[in-house]
């Protein structure tokens, strides 16, 4: 794993994890090539992402709020 980043594992309907990729990749920075796969009981599908946030004046301080976090 990267220094910095997250992994995510996405279940459900190929289209619905298509939709959240899309939705996520403005916001994070997917730093390796993700794939669906199909899950082993035969329903729905599953993704991996590893990604870090991307650079913005809006990224909030975990520290400062960690109630707000948990």
């Amino acid at each position: 794993m990267t220094e910095g980043t997250v992994k995510f594992r996405l279940i459900g309907d190929r289209p619905d994890i298509t939709a959240m990729i899309n939705a996520l990749d403005p916001v994070l920075d997917i730093v390796q090539e993700w794939r669906i796969y199909p899950m082993q009981n035969g329903t729905g599908v599953r993704a991996y992402l590893e990604a870090r946030p991307q650079p913005t004046d809006a990224t909030v301080d975990v520290a400062s709020h960690p109630e707000e976090h948990e």
